[in-house]
């Protein structure tokens, strides 16, 4: 008899086995399809698309004036929900407590009061009604079909109630109390977006609205309504001045954001894992009207420049250095004139830094420019730099090291498409756009411009970085092809970057080409740890705006917008649409992700040193930076014209403010700058019943240094004293502290003779310095017209450079004449002194 079981299990064993055979037959067939697929893999390339207007707004013509009430419901809605939360009344708060401090330092108003303070803030009932919309302008552009402007013509009408009041401190101990209420306003309103030169909206009405202000006031807690009209008429005069056309104020917020880079600290400055970055130039826009072809130049480096040059057999590095000076304190660096073989022309050197918190200017920097003025000689530097704001850039040439050549006899060598220019000819003395060399003066004979210089070498060959024996260390410079100039330029080409931690800035610029030289359009440098190596896959796309090529490029920039209230003028250079895609070497990991954050460029801070911005401290043997305070600012009357602290301007009314920790004056309408500036660096002391130690102060130890090391030695016993003192002053440049230490020192000149010698001995020591200043002018105007007769620039060059150097010897003669003449005003004092006893 068969076993009944083993038959079941015999069928149940053929069932799994059909099962498994039929599911490993699918399978291999599957696979066998699949394999048999050519292999395409995820996309490399980011995915960004061109912007299209949809066809029903292309089609649809204007229809005039459009009921709003689907707008009006859903502002209220979110008016009803935010209007008392935090974020909203701070920001109200804010925007009111600005137009209080303008009524308070530029205007005549603002003499009467000394504090105006908004004490309650009521946002009304409703926000404003629209009445009616229309679409007054939609401007098209035809080849890119992108909308340039949208203009919306408004009907509002508000009843709502916005009410505020303020509390007025008067001079004389008197208080004022002030209520506003908004009991209608109604009119004609226009809001107007557009992208040209930069994105930004404004509003402003076309014309004068109807307002009714109900206006309460209290003097000394009593009613005063005579005064209630005028500051009714006062409000609608301000509002018809600001906000009616043709005036109104570029705005960003809340559309658009104007952020800015991430300011790295010491201690968070991001180090980039190793790896490999995808770096996509997609299209660059708003360039402006421009004709011929443009390109772009990427280079990654330790450094945030704005363009490299070769000159001769070197090649330099423009950078930007931000400097802040402190009041009533030495800068800390000192410049010299130099003649550069490379350059062949006579530069401002940076000769000695002595400060410990210097750290980007390095000695041997070549300094063009100074907040986008030109630097044509040490005076013309010197007066920059002291008539400068607290904040001011030096835009610097910096000599680079020798990179990587194949011959190790010979510098490495660049040629022209990798953004490495070379500087040969009558133009050779001078970059390929403005931002390099400033143009030369005829009237300085420390640096001119030489005509027909001796042409540097060509670049033989052309510089590969995909070569195996390049250090990645090393920048890394691409470029892209020539196109021809649009509204919109597609580059959309890719570059495989070999990014190490020795990297820390891409620097981007935009040229144009030239037939006989290339021109800068405009450049941005990105921390590569910050912006371009994102923490996860795939690409990420940004617009960065371009910076301009020249400070005072875009200080001098004309452009309609320019006199109205919020205009950026260095937004106006164009932007560029940049992908990244970041991937890291085996092994490496980015142990710490940045924070990401949307993003304007700017020049930022270095992280190797870091950072760029430098704070200048007073020379000395301390790297140990002051601690610094807020101003302590108090009203105070001078007796005499006084020179703001801030704005370097004369305070004409004798009526200002002044810190009562470092003693620093300035305008009422610069105290608020002021304070958001560099700090006070005086900290106030505590009363102590100790007697106080009266310490010398910097100034005279600086002064008592001087004349100890003997620049003012007039007295050895040679006959050569006036030619040994000139070379020792020669040997350091001349500024304040010199000459105030050649008038202190100076009292002390033959103090040890009796008065009667004394005298003649200066009188004596006078009359030499005279017969040395007429002949050294004598032979500084001989080498003037001595120059401008050459016509061969080798010897056009020597002679400027010699006439430099006779220059300097005359302001030295100077320094010793005024060194004599406090000598001759102390022996006139004294001897008045003595006469009177």
């Amino acid at each position: 008899m068969i076993d009944i079981f083993a038959i079941l299990f015999l069928i149940v064993l053929a069932f799994v086995a059909g099962i498994v055979v039929t599911l490993g037959a699918e399978w291999y067939i599957f696979n066998l399809y699949i394999n048999n697929q050519p292999y395409i893999g995820p996309s490399n390339e980011p995915s960004v698309s061109k912007y299209e207007l949809p066809k029903i707004i292309l089609d649809q013509n204007s229809s005039g004036k459009e009921p709003a009430g689907a707008l009006n419901a859903l502002l209220q809605f979110l008016f009803q929900e935010c209007r008392n939360t935090k974020r909203v009344r701070r920001w109200f708060r804010q925007k009111l407590t600005l137009e209080l401090e303008e009524l308070l330092t530029r205007t005549a108003t603002g003499k009467l009061f000394e504090n105006i303070v908004l004490r309650d803030l009521n946002l009304g009932n409703h926000l404003p009604a629209i009445r009616s919309i229309e679409v007054k302008t939609l401007n098209v552009d035809s080849s890119t079909k992108l909308i340039n402007d949208v203009e919306l013509c408004l009907d509002l009408d508000y009843t709502g109630g916005f009410q505020l009041s303020i509390d007025a401190s008067l001079r004389l101990a008197k208080f004022a109390q002030v209520s506003v209420k908004v009991s209608e306003l109604s009119g004609l309103a226009r809001l107007k977006f557009t992208r040209h030169p930069y994105t930004h909206w404004n509003f402003s009405f076309y014309s004068d609205p109807h307002l009714q202000l109900n206006v309460e006031s209290q003097f000394q807690g009593r009613s005063l309504p005579q005064i209630n009209s005028i500051i009714a008429s006062q409000i609608r005069k301000s509002l018809k001045r600001k906000h009616t056309l043709p005036s109104f104020k570029i705005r960003y917020k809340p559309f658009f954001v104007k952020a800015i880079l991430d300011s790295l600290e010491e201690g968070e400055a991001l180090e980039p894992a190793a790896g490999t970055l995808e770096l996509t130039i997609i299209e660059a826009t708003r360039l402006g009207e421009i004709d011929g072809s443009v390109y772009c130049n990427v280079a990654i480096d330790n450094t945030a420049w704005i363009e490299m040059t070769q000159s001769g057999s070197a090649n330099y590095l423009t950078v930007d250095v931000t400097i802040h000076k402190q009041p009533n304190q030495p800068l800390g660096v000192s410049f010299k004139q130099e003649f550069i073989s490379d350059k062949y022309q006579v530069c401002c050197v940076v000769d000695n830094i002595t400060s410990g918190l210097v750290y980007d200017l390095k000695v041997g920097d070549i300094v063009i420019f100074v907040d986008g003025k030109a630097v044509q000689s040490l005076n013309s530097l010197n007066k920059h730099i002291r008539h400068s704001q607290q904040k001011f850039v030096l835009r610097v040439e910096r000599k680079m090291k020798s990179l990587v050549s194949s011959d190790a006899n010979k510098p490495p060598e660049f040629s022209e498409p990798f953004g490495i220019r070379s500087r040969s000819g009558a133009s050779g003395d001078r970059t390929d756009s403005d931002s390099s060399n400033p143009p030369s003066s005829s009237e300085s004979p420390a640096k001119r411009s030489i005509s027909g210089s001796p042409e540097h070498a060509k670049v033989p060959s052309r510089w590969s970085l995909a070569e195996p024996e390049v250090d990645l260390n090393y920048p890394q410079i691409f470029t892209t092809k020539d196109l021809p100039c649009s509204k919109v330029v597609q580059f959309n080409e890719t570059f495989k970057i070999q990014v190490s931690p020795h990297h820390r800035f891409l620097n981007l610029s935009l040229w144009k080409r030239g037939t006989e030289k290339n021109v800068l359009l405009g450049h941005i440098s990105l921390p590569v740890a910050g912006q371009c190596c994102p923490p996860t896959v795939g690409h990420r796309v940004s617009t960065f705006s371009l910076l301009p090529p020249n400070p005072s490029i875009a200080n001098s920039l004309s452009n309609d917008l320019s006199s109205h209230p919020g205009f950026e003028p260095c937004l106006c250079f164009g932007d560029v649409l940049l992908s990244f895609a970041f991937t890291p070497s085996n092994g490496a990991t980015q142990t710490q992700a940045p924070h990401w954050k949307e993003v304007t460029p700017s020049i930022p801070a270095v992280a190797q040193p870091p950072p760029v911005t430098i704070t200048a401290v007073a020379a000395g043997p301390t790297i140990d930076a002051a601690p610094t305070f807020e101003h302590d600012f108090a009203r105070t009357h001078f007796e005499k014209v006084t020179q703001c602290g801030f704005c370097f301007k004369k305070i004409w009314l004798k009526d200002a403010l002044q810190c009562q920790g470092c003693m620093m004056s300035c305008h009422k309408k610069c105290a608020v700058k002021a304070q958001a500036g560099a700090g006070c660096t005086r900290k106030s002391r505590r009363p102590s019943i100790q007697p106080e130690i009266a310490t010398p102060s910097e100034e005279t130890v600086s002064q008592t240094s001087l004349a100890e090391e003997g620049l003012f030695n007039l007295t050895t016993s040679s006959d050569d004293e006036i030619g040994q003192a000139l070379d020792l002053l020669l040997s350091r440049p001349h500024d304040e502290e010199v000459m105030d230490a050649a008038k202190a020192s100076g009292k002390m000149l033959f103090a040890e003779l009796p008065p009667a010698a004394r005298k003649v001995k200066i009188d004596a020591m006078i009359g030499k310095l005279k017969d040395a200043i007429d002949s050294e002018s004598l032979n500084h105007h001989s080498l003037q017209k001595e120059e401008q007769s050459l016509e061969n620039a080798a010897a056009k060059a020597k002679v400027a450079f010699l006439a430099g150097k006779s220059e300097e010897r005359l302001q030295a003669l100077a320094v010793l004449m005024l060194h004599c003449c406090a000598g001759l005003q102390d022996y006139q004092e004294s001897s008045c002194s003595s006469y009177s006893d």
